[in-house]
């Protein structure tokens, strides 16, 4: 494992991040055992490493079309390859890969018209590209949002405070005008107060905070806490291409979202009709994630699987080769 710079203080941060973004410091100071301005210190030195990160996305329920895409390059141009396709916002996520894939790359699109033309017309452009396979995603059973670093007691993870919800007085639904300014304002940082939320948007602080709330519990805006894989405690991951009997699925469904190693399944169209991606500490783990899916999930078949060289782009963000976020964003359609 590669040596890390987040101490266990830096990992819970992270972690009580991950189950509350917005988690005021003062309320956090006591869970952690320490005070409010050596948390704000601490996380200001991570982030600003750009060794964790916050973001601000769509839910799922907002997009409607979503696909993996695996791409084959030409020898030499895995990279640009990777820079090139990273320049398109429809493309969330892009790891560098090895095995039978050299790039793995979510796509998520608003309309299945939508995806159909970027993968029948422009994924095919980007030069460099061999050859493209695509895996229709027709339901998620994990997201990356539900993964943590899983730094904290469970004790300790009962006393993160739950989102606010909206004043029982506030308006009831949010434009999508409004919806998608907030969403873009936060994306630089999740955790912006609300005085300069609604100061952005053009509302009061109230208006902000009761329409992020709103948003939040309908699904229709998710915060997230990222960190760099190689400086965190799971340093290495893995895609997994199962096939599962359709009368296993809801099993399969089931043992997949509390698997602690995965961090991101759905079921797909293709040959494999469930991709996984999980995590592991020690690269002898990837191995036994494959003995685990055989011991959860019966008559599962590991048809593929890749492991991750690099991240070159997750959720819109660039990342540096060191897995760190660069500071650069390709926002989000």
């Amino acid at each position: 494992m590669q040596e890390t710079p987040l101490d266990d203080l830096d990992l819970q941060i992270i972690h009580a991040l991950q189950l509350e973004p917005r988690v005021a410091w003062t309320a956090l100071a006591p869970i952690l055992g320490t005070d409010a301005v050596t948390l704000s210190r601490r996380w200001e030195r991570i982030s600003g490493a750009g060794t964790a990160w916050l973001s601000a996305v769509r839910g799922s329920g907002e997009m409607a079309a979503a696909a993996l895409v695996e791409f084959s390059c030409e020898p030499g141009r895995v990279l640009d390859v990777a820079h090139e396709a990273a320049q398109l916002p429809e493309i969330y996520s892009i790891d560098v890969t090895a095995g039978g894939r050299d790039l793995i790359a979510t796509v998520v699109s608003r309309t299945d018209g939508a995806l159909a033309d970027l993968l029948l017309g422009r994924l095919g452009r980007v030069p460099g590209v061999r050859s493209v396979r695509t895996d229709i995603v027709t339901d998620v059973v994990r997201l990356g949002s539900d993964w943590t670093v899983q730094a904290l007691t469970p004790a300790q993870q009962d006393r993160i405070p739950a989102p606010r919800p909206p004043r029982a007085g506030a308006a009831k639904s949010v434009t999508a005008d409004l919806a998608g300014a907030l969403r873009r304002a936060l994306e630089p940082n999740a955790r912006l107060p609300f005085r300069e939320l609604g100061e952005q948007v053009g509302v009061s602080a109230q208006r902000a905070s009761d329409a992020v709330a709103l948003l939040r519990r309908s699904g229709r805006l998710v915060l997230r806490t990222d960190v760099a894989a190689p400086f965190s405690s799971w340093p290495i991951a893995a895609w997994y291409f199962l096939q599962v009997p359709s009368a296993e699925l809801g099993a399969a469904r089931r043992e997949l979202a509390t698997m602690p190693a995965v961090q991101y399944a759905a079921m797909a169209s293709g040959a494999s009709n469930m991709i996984v991606a999980a995590g592991a500490r020690r690269k002898d783990e990837v191995v036994r994630t494959e003995m685990e899916f055989a011991r959860r999930i019966p008559g599962v078949r590991v048809q593929d699987r890749s492991m991750v060289l690099r991240v070159h782009k997750h959720l819109g963000r660039l990342l540096e080769p060191s897995g760190r976020a660069s500071g650069a964003v390709v926002p989000l359609p």
